[in-house]
Formats: C-alpha cells, structure tokens, sequence
C-alpha cells in the first residue's frame, strides 16, 4: 500500500514518535509511506532523517481556512495514496476536503485522545465520510459509542498501543548504580511514576498514601516527568515529610526503572496508558486506579492492583503488600512482563494495523453514499 500520513502538530510533543514508529513498521512491511507535517513543526528536521518516509508539508492549522485542503489535494495528486491515515481531528476534516479536490480515497482516524468524539453536526458530517476510526482500548471504543452511537456506521478498530520489549526490559544490572546516581537509598522500597504531572493523573494520592505508611518500611517515591503539577506535588512532600526523587524529564525511562520495585499510574482518563505498560515491560508490578483502560492492561492480583478510583487508601494498602512481600512482587513483575510480550508487543500492533488498513483499502467503494467527490485518484 502506499499510505498518506496527516500529522499537523507543530512540536514534538512526544505524540508524533508513536506516528513515526507505527509508519516505520509498516514501512519494514514493504509499505511506502509519506507524511504530511507542518512546515514550521519543530518535529520536522527528526522526520526528514528519517529513511521510512517522503515528507510533505502542509499549512494546516486552523479548520476554517480552504489553503491546506488545497495543499493536501496536491500532495495527494503526487503520491496517489491507498489510504489517508489521520492522527489529529482538524487532520481527518481536511483529509475529506482534499479528497473533494483530488479524488476518492479510503481515510482512517487514528484516534488515542481519552477524550471522545462530540455528538454534534460537525463531527457527523465529516466522520461519516471516512471509512476507519482506531482506537488503542475497548474502554474508548465503549465511551465514543455511548457518546456518538452513529460511529457504528464505521469501521470501528481496537489496536492496543504496543511496546518494544528489547527497550522496556528490566535492567537489574542498572539497579545500584541508578540508585546511587539519584541518592535513592539501596535499602528503600522505590514506587515510581513517570509521566506528565497534571491532575488527572492524580500523582497527589501517591504522595498522600506514603505519608500515611509506617515509617518502618522505608519507602520512596520516583517521580519522573514535568508538568503543570510538578511544584505542586514538590510542596505536599516536603509539606508531608515524604520521601520522593523528582528528576524532571528524562529519556531514559528503563534505566531509571530499573531503580524501582514497582510502579503505580491513578489516572482518571486514558486512551491506553503507554506508563502501565513501560513499566510492566521493565518487570515491575503495577498499582493503578480501577478506571479508564487500565482493567484491560493488569489483573488485579497477578500483574499489579487495581485500586479505587481517587482513594489513597488502597494505594497505601498496595504499596504495603508489595514492599513486605518480596515473592508477590517478583512473580506479578514477571507475569507483568509476559504479559506485554505477548499481548502488547510492538511486533502484534503493526500486525494489527496492517491487518486493518488492508481491509479499510480492500472494502472501500467509491461509489458508495459520502465518499464521492471527484475522479478516482488510485
């Protein structure tokens, strides 16, 4: 297939690298692959180097100007595209425009946002003229059908965002070295959170469940990310007197995993939490609140806990568990483990996205009601 990538974002922003490496794969999978980016992304030098794609650019910004619609029925014209895959939501809506201008063509959202479509005018008439929505959680696919019941009129995909275990691998060999580096005490039982600090992902309650632990079980807290939240949650510990490294953003999140003796993610909303599944690929169990996706990426008992929604309570409890049972969390870090090889690897995404991007090109019908508009450009 040769498949068109619309990706509009002017940064980095950590959610272009999963674009890049799902279009890496397929690539590898003998697809030819061109992304469209912004021409002022900050992001654009990284895609440029790289040997998977042919770049275009495009002004998409706002959703009321017809330019980039224009643009992209131009780059259509020259790369004569299979398949017009679209990450962002202004992206599909210019998409179905330049296929008025240039030609029909199956298009596919591929949507990770925990928050779902709205149920208004708007979004019915452009997503009901493309052909394939993704989704990375059958609890976001649930929550976009109760919200918008007219989607099952579409292709409705469910592909859980997968992990590249030869990365996110337990690093044992790592472990006193990265403890000294972060003057973590080698004798601390070490819980870790790393992702953005905001507050739906609730990282106050880790702090809170802490302060209330016996002291005697020496527990320490590794949180790492930034965010709005960030000087927020290094007022509670101090104010609480809670042991917690902070280390800002960092890239190399195996190794200061391998730090840590488990790890714990509370959000209230995600789309498929790529933390849950980072560190239960590096062999840690996992303490997250019972809500969102996280029921679909750890069983309660045998990868980790599942606690209840905005309660320390059951944090605290967990942590307790775990830091005075060392064969419970040895063997819920392995099955953790296992369990991202085999259910959320890297190599069974791409599979599934081939798998579904094929069937999106191989059922599209041009003729059909909401995908007319011009000669056919295939």
């Amino acid at each position: 297939m040769r498949i068109l990538i619309v990706y509009s974002s002017r940064g980095w922003k950590g959610t272009l690298a999963p674009v890049i490496k799902i279009g890496g794969g397929l690539a590898e999978l003998g697809h030819k692959l061109c992304i469209v980016c912004h021409p002022k992304s900050t992001a654009l030098p990284r895609v440029e180097a790289d040997p998977h794609f042919t770049v275009a650019t495009a002004w998409i910004r706002g959703e009321a100007n017809p330019y980039p619609a224009v643009q992209l029925a131009h780059i259509v014209r020259r790369f004569k595209p299979d398949l017009v895959l679209c990450d962002r939501r202004k992206d599909v809506k210019y998409a179905v425009a330049a296929r008025w201008l240039s030609g029909n063509f199956p298009i596919v959202h591929n949507h990770e946002a925990p928050s779902p479509l709205k149920d208004s005018a708007i979004y019915r008439f452009f997503w009901l003229r493309i052909q394939t929505v993704i989704v990375n959680s059958h609890m976001l696919r649930d929550t976009m059908l109760a919200e918008a019941p007219w989607l099952e009129g579409l292709r409705l995909e469910v592909i859980h965002t997968g992990k590249d275990g030869d990365y996110y691998r337990p690093l044992a060999d790592l472990r006193s070295r990265m403890r000294a580096d972060l003057e973590i005490p080698s004798d601390a039982f070490v819980v870790s959170y790393h992702g953005v600090a905001q507050q739906r992902k609730n990282v106050d309650l880790l702090i809170t469940a802490m302060s209330k632990l016996a002291r005697d079980l020496n527990v320490h807290a590794l949180v790492i990310g930034d965010g709005p939240q960030l000087q927020e949650l290094r007022q509670q510990a101090a104010k609480l007197d809670v042991a917690v490294t902070f280390t800002g953003t960092r890239d190399d999140i195996p190794e200061l995993l391998s730090a840590a003796d488990a790890a714990v993610h509370l959000s209230t909303a995600e789309g498929f939490a790529n933390s849950v599944t980072e560190a239960m690929a590096c062999g840690l169990p996992v303490i997250a609140s019972d809500a969102t996706s996280h029921p679909e990426q750890i069983a309660h008992g045998v990868h980790g806990f599942l606690v209840p929604l905005g309660q320390w309570e059951g944090v605290a409890e967990a942590i307790g568990e775990l830091a005075t049972d060392a064969g419970k969390r040895t063997a819920m870090g392995q099955a953790a483990r296992e369990r991202v090889t085999t259910e959320f690897s890297w190599e069974r995404m791409i599979e599934r996205y081939d798998a579904v991007l094929g069937a999106t090109v191989e059922t599209f019908h041009p003729e059909s009601p909401g995908h007319t508009g011009g000669t056919k450009g295939l």
